[in-house]
């Protein structure tokens, strides 16, 4: 598909000066104008040029605007809005408009509202949808080749079944976007059984949407449709400005349903991470140490548990600055997070202090974690003054006999020791019957 320039809107308005306005609005949105002034030239264009866009002024010197857009409307591109603009938008005058295939209806005196139109217009003609990845499922070659055609025109990557069991089988190889599904095939199964398959989940709704093609149209039918859990459909043989609007329409509202679960995705990870080392932060500690605990209690394995402070930090803040600081812990958190298991736990529990949980690490396992952490640091981590290090304390975690706070408080004497006995060493301390007693 080649690079088209900007879009094409035809103007068709006999007054000079609303013309002039109205051309500048259209150009405000980077759109090639051509203009008519009344509506034999106005046709004539459209037979030549197709169009994107139209907008008219309801009264022509040969005409009026809602005659125009009944006979403009095999001539336009597909999906192309028709927008009619008058001083005096009656009930009655809109109710025709829209009979005889006028897409909107705006006053002289609120040209604001156009804008608004165009906006959305603009962003629907944008490829926010091109490269979507629709199956279309139908067994007749005609209607194959028709539909398909249609979809590919606006951008859409179409695949085709004809019948329901090639399109389980597609949907083991390729994700879609869009359902395009006819109820009946030739295959002995219909297009429902298909349906009901793509809807197990209350989300797959907007994930996996569906147009239904029917030849059917009447209320029960359209009732038991929606009740299946059809987003929308269209009568056989679909025209290409209603199937390409609603297929347009539920991709988009599927794109942004997914924008908006990545958002909440990521803001819930930023809840829980620290902003600054990228490692989890206190709160995350809390909920997922307790998950570790229970699990440890249930499965009778030792839990190892660390807590690591870097030694000397406000030195180096002092001396260095507090973007030096902040540099020292983000390197010594990465540090740490490159010497645990898939299945261990680093958090930055406050400050310059760390925890790093460890399941099914007995007391030997803690002890050459910790040693590792602590060698790492100081062969990784440098200020201007020499090495960075860090004191560790640890323990194992008997969580059938003990709760987790007193476990870490026997990690975080085990800190301290390792503090009072010089700094950048580990002090690994193991669970005593003495300790349950004093419970």
């Amino acid at each position: 598909m080649g690079e088209r320039g900007p879009l094409e809107a035809l103007l068709v308005d006999p007054g000079e000066a609303s013309g002039k306005f109205l051309t500048r609005t259209l150009e405000r949105f980077g759109l090639a104008i051509y203009r008519a002034h009344d509506m034999t030239s106005a046709v004539t264009a459209a037979q030549e040029r197709g169009f994107d866009v139209v907008l008219t002024t309801y009264i022509l010197p040969d005409g009026d605007g809602v005659e125009l857009a009944e006979r403009l409307r095999p001539w336009l591109r597909e999906a192309a809005p028709v927008i009619l603009v008058t001083a005096d938008a009656t009930p009655q005058l809109i109710e025709r408009a829209f009979r005889t295939g006028v897409t909107d209806v705006f006053s002289r005196d609120d040209l604001g509202h156009l804008e608004n139109f165009l906006h959305y217009f603009l962003a629907q003609g944008s490829d926010a949808v091109v490269g979507a990845r629709v199956l279309l499922v139908e067994d007749s070659n005609t209607q194959q080749r028709n539909v398909r055609a249609m979809l590919e025109r606006r951008g859409f990557v179409v695949d085709v079944a004809n019948s329901v069991a090639a399109a389980r089988h597609l949907l083991t190889e390729q994700e879609y976007e869009l359902f395009v599904i006819d109820l009946v095939l030739s295959d002995g199964l219909s297009g429902i059984s298909l349906i009901r398959q793509l809807r197990r989940r209350p989300e797959d709704f907007v994930l996996q949407p569906v147009i239904v093609m029917t030849g059917f149209h009447d209320a029960a039918r359209k009732s038991e449709l929606y009740r299946l859990g059809v987003n929308d459909y269209v009568l056989k043989p679909p025209q290409d400005v209603e199937l390409l609007a609603r297929a347009h329409n539920l991709v988009l509202i599927r794109r942004l349903y997914q924008q908006v679960e990545e958002r909440e995705q990521l803001l819930r990870v930023m809840a829980v991470t620290d902003r600054l080392t990228g490692v989890a932060n206190r709160h995350a500690y809390e909920e997922v140490a307790n998950r570790y605990y229970e699990r440890a209690k249930h499965d009778g394995r030792p839990l190892g548990l660390l807590v690591v402070d870097i030694d000397y930090f406000k030195r180096i803040n002092d001396r260095y600055g507090h973007a030096r600081g902040d540099e020292v812990l983000v390197k010594v958190a990465r540090a740490m997070s490159q010497q645990v298991r898939a299945s261990d736990f680093v958090a930055r529990f406050g400050g310059e202090e760390f925890v790093v949980l460890l399941p099914n690490c007995p007391i030997e396992c803690v002890a050459r974690k910790a040693e590792t952490i602590r060698a790492t640091v100081s062969q990784r981590v440098f200020v201007e003054g020499g090495a960075v290090t860090v004191s560790v304390g640890g323990t194992v975690v008997e969580a059938r006999s003990e709760p987790l706070a007193a476990a870490f408080e026997r990690a975080d004497r085990a800190l301290l020791q390792a503090k009072e006995r010089g700094r950048n060493r580990v002090e690994v301390v193991p669970f005593s019957p003495v300790e349950e007693g004093r419970g």
